[in-house]
């Protein structure tokens, strides 16, 4: 039972220190950590991943709730990255319609793909940064289509 969880990283420790003094308030148990570097250089505060507020796995729901409460925490800190699916498609696929629901309300994502960034910015070369998914607004799934693969060999299967 001594198990904790991050459950919300700041920018600043005072801002950190307001949210911790808060859920204390309410009997919730936390602990900060890397409020300290922060204090001494502001600069290193993203760099360390912030200042981050623990709490007892068993307060976790509570604690999230009275942050919820007392604005610390918005509805956009808890939309999660899309999770993406990979899906195998040959040219038989109707690429029209969601796999997954079936519905026609789809759409393209496109998002910067970290490692062609990256590749950018050392070689100063032209490439295309950004890598597009297909996203359904009926399920919320995210999705890519793979090529499918003949693992077998063409020809008589007994020769």
């Amino acid at each position: 039972m001594n198990n904790w969880t991050i459950i919300k990283t700041f920018v600043y420790p005072q801002d950190a220190y307001m949210a911790k003094a808060y859920l204390e308030s309410a009997g919730v148990d936390t602990l900060l950590q890397d409020e300290l570097t922060a204090q001494v250089n502001n600069f290193y505060s993203n760099a360390i991943g912030g200042v981050k507020l623990w709490v007892r796995d068993e307060h976790l729901s509570e604690g999230v709730k009275l942050l919820q409460e007392g604005g610390y925490i918005t509805s956009v800190d808890l939309v999660q990255e899309d999770e993406v699916w990979i899906v195998e498609a040959d040219k038989t696929t109707d690429r029209t319609c969601c796999p997954f629901c079936g519905s026609s309300n789809i759409g393209v994502k496109k998002s910067p793909d970290v490692i062609m960034i990256v590749i950018y910015f050392l070689l100063s070369a032209l490439f295309p940064i950004f890598k597009s998914v297909n996203k359904c607004f009926d399920c919320d799934k995210v999705w890519k289509f793979k090529k499918k693969r003949n693992h077998g060999r063409s020809g008589n299967p007994g020769n």
